[in-house]
């Protein structure tokens, strides 16, 4: 499945050199983690810059986030170094950088130069672009939004609401989170347009897009569908629902073979013979895996009717069986494994009182 990725991104790619072309953008902005890491081999930075080159004399600004960060070992460094960089591509290598891409317009741009806690890159910014005279002004750069209560590595730059509220431009191109996110303030225009290609269940839009900007009286936002996979994460709380064609009704409206379903089962089953109690997850997965590109159901928060010996007489079967499955739980120290011998336990009492089958 990691080549396929691979490869969709690569697909990508082409498609957003589609786009360009197509829209009849006048310039194209990166901002940052174009390539994952520095150690990106120089046959696919080689690849990546001949799909920008074949857009010329469209202009191609790319600007250094935190995972190709622009340090000493900058695969950025390296391609400029070799003559590698197309006429029509250029690295925002500065701290605090003006590009003007076409008449009336420019970008300030600030590289990610280290990895160090609390940066301030549209602060940065500012100054510079308070000397402007351009009719727009365009900033990039690639931070996470400082929101109080937020979980952040202590390592990223930030953005704070206020810089957004207070800042001279007319639009921010933001980078680094891996979903679609507006974070505008007044009539200052601001988001992440996710990532192109999406590669997670918590990416979104998926497929993924890129934002085309339309600059004029009023500032215009289009989302342009450029990915290839799409990644569905659906929740289905099996209490509410009637039967399993039901549940394989409701998944099937998301089939695709170009889609990844992470399937998510919860509610909780009381009561005597209710379907679900005899739902095979591994069946069910199988069932419904040739729809799909990738398929993975999780039931670890569906509460089940729990295995009570007592329905089985003393010196019976039923008996016998739950109290020597009681003995194998305590005594295995695997979580994996007490799982699964939980899950025996539980389907063993159903199909022992007769509120479950066995099928083949």
């Amino acid at each position: 499945m990691g080549e396929q990725i691979r490869q969709a991104q690569l697909q990508t790619l082409k498609n957003i050199v589609d786009a360009v072309r197509e829209t009849r953008s006048d310039f194209l902005v990166i901002a940052g983690d174009l390539f994952d890491s520095n150690a990106v081999s120089l046959d696919m930075a080689r690849y990546v810059l001949d799909c920008f080159a074949s857009l010329a004399p469209v202009p191609v600004y790319i600007l250094p986030g935190n995972h190709d960060v622009l340090d000493s070992a900058s695969i950025y460094h390296t391609i400029t170094r070799l003559g590698r960089l197309p006429s029509n591509v250029t690295v925002l290598v500065e701290a605090a950088q003006e590009v003007t891409p076409c008449p009336g317009v420019a970008v300030f741009a600030a590289a990610c130069t280290a990895k160090q806690g609390g940066d301030r890159p549209l602060r940065r910014l500012m100054s510079l672009a308070s000397q402007s005279d351009a009719k727009y002004k365009l900033a990039v750069v690639h931070a996470s939004v400082d929101v109080p209560g937020l979980s952040i590595d202590p390592l990223e730059s930030l953005v704070s609401r206020e810089d957004i509220e207070s800042c001279p431009f007319h639009y921010i191109a933001m980078g680094h989170w891996h979903s679609r996110q507006v974070w505008s303030q007044g009539s200052i225009q601001a988001l992440y347009p996710g990532t192109p290609e999406t590669l997670g269940f918590g990416e979104t839009p998926s497929p993924g897009t890129v934002t085309l900007v339309s600059l004029g009286d009023t500032l215009r936002i289009q989302e342009i569908p450029v990915g290839v996979y799409k990644w569905v994460k659906l929740t289905l709380d099996l209490s509410l629902m009637p039967d399993l064609d039901a549940v394989i009704q409701r998944v099937m409206q998301e089939a695709g073979d170009k889609t990844l379903l992470r399937l998510e089962f919860e509610g909780s089953l009381t009561g005597e013979a209710d379907w679900a109690h005899d739902l095979d997850i591994s069946r069910l997965e199988e069932e419904i895996a040739r729809h799909f590109f990738y398929v993975e159901i999780d039931a670890s928060r569906v509460a089940f009717h729990e295995p009570d010996p007592g329905e089985f007489a003393p010196n019976s079967v039923g008996r016998a069986f739950c109290e020597i499955m009681a003995e194998r739980i305590a005594g295995t120290q695997d979580s994996a494994e007490k799982q699964l011998l939980e899950e025996a336990l539980r389907r063993g009492v159903l199909y022992l009182s007769g509120k479950a089958v066995i099928r083949p």
